[in-house]
């Protein structure tokens, strides 16, 4: 196992494992809805935008004395806090899932290289199997001659 270990770059059974605990969790999670929220308002309080991770925008609250600022100005505000508000729903997010996978989960830890290791070792395989296919070509030509 160590020599699959150092070739893949990652533990194959830890990965396993925490593949297994992140579907269970991941179903868990569908059970009971979470759903996260943020908020976010302008310095005035003036504008202010509720995000749920599971729908966007819920809620958009413009003051009347808001209408006051240039049509450009107002449209930038609701960009900008709705930004904010996803990115606030995004991290509560992943907080969330992290709490639920546990902070040494190689899914959460390990994801890039994970990812990156399978693309190579992906590669390396089709190249493998083309080597393969190739030879059994050549052996067929041959006992055909």
């Amino acid at each position: 196992m160590d020599d699959i270990k150092n070739i893949l770059g990652f533990d194959p059974e830890r990965l396993a494992k925490d593949s297994d605990t992140f579907f269970a969790q991941i179903r868990k999670v569908q059970e009971n809805a979470i759903a996260v929220t943020a908020r976010a308002e302008s310095a005035d309080q003036r504008v202010v935008v509720e995000y749920s991770s599971s729908e966007g925008v819920q809620a958009l609250h413009i003051d009347a004395r808001a209408m006051r600022m240039g049509s450009k100005e107002l449209a930038e505000t609701i960009l900008t806090l709705i930004r904010q508000a996803r990115q606030e729903a995004e991290a509560k997010g992943r907080e969330q899932l992290t709490e639920l996978l546990g902070k040494n989960n190689s899914l959460i830890t390990e994801r890039d290289e994970i990812g990156k290791q399978l693309r190579n070792s992906t590669g390396d395989l089709q190249q493998n199997l083309q080597t393969a296919t190739d030879m059994l070509d050549r052996l067929r030509t041959m006992f055909r001659a």
